[in-house]
């Protein structure tokens, strides 16, 4: 079984990706993880739960991973086709048309429950890098990594945390390559608030009813005073 953790801190960091997609603000996009010695970084924003792939790719559950030809393939290490960063030696999903993780791309993961937030360590991000989120079959917005500013990398490497906007959820992600690999690792996700946020029409209906609540309101006001100067 997929190991699956429970992070919990502060949001630290923050930056933007290139978008490839409109509405630009569908998802904000920051940078900043908590360092884990030999396992790259690991999201720290509050109540996530995490995906460290040391037991492989989740297939079944809330978080389902597909890919075509052999499925998600997990790898470890460092090699010609597949390199994740210098400070993760853990095992790490790949998506390539390459190497060991050959025919993977695209991989798909699919949410029982909408989510506000999706986190990973991105390892050596690159223009061919493409990460895509997904409200059903609508597609909200897309990231490449090729205007990541390398002063935001460590040891190759950097923790990237998608937001989605006010009022904005998705429950669809799809990681993919053009050309060598896209390789990332402990993957984060945090279900949306389940608050719902109200209706235009229906905040205007709760404005007209204060609005005649207190007409009436004075309307009998006047009539005590009037009552009273007879």
């Amino acid at each position: 079984m997929t190991s699956i953790k429970k992070v919990s801190g502060s949001i630290m960091g923050a930056a933007v990706f290139t978008v490839i997609s409109a509405p630009a603000d569908a998802i904000m996009l920051t940078f900043g993880g908590t360092p884990v010695a030999g396992q790259g970084q690991f999201s720290n924003v509050p109540g996530v739960t995490t995906i460290d792939f040391e037991s492989g790719a989740p297939t079944s559950g809330l978080a389902v991973y597909s890919a075509p030809g052999p499925g998600p393939a997990v790898v470890s290490g460092n090699t010609i086709s597949s390199i994740i960063s210098l400070d993760d030696n853990s095992r790490y999903l790949a998506v390539s048309v390459l190497g060991d993780a050959r025919g993977t791309s695209p991989v798909t993961i699919a949410f029982a429950n909408p989510l506000d937030y999706f986190g990973l360590y991105w390892g050596t991000p690159s223009p061919n890098n493409t990460i895509s989120f997904f409200n059903g079959d609508t597609l909200l917005q897309s990231f490449s990594g090729n205007a990541v500013d390398s002063s935001v990398l460590t040891n190759g490497g950097v923790y990237a945390n998608f937001f989605g906007a006010p009022g904005e959820s998705f429950n669809k992600v799809v990681l993919s390559d053009s050309s060598i690999a896209f390789e990332s690792d402990n993957h984060a996700y945090k279900v949306a608030d389940s608050t719902p946020v109200p209706e235009p029409a229906s905040s205007l209906s709760v404005l007209a009813g204060v609005v005649a609540g207190a007409l009436v309101k004075r309307k009998q006001q006047r009539k005590v005073v009037d009552r009273s100067d007879r």
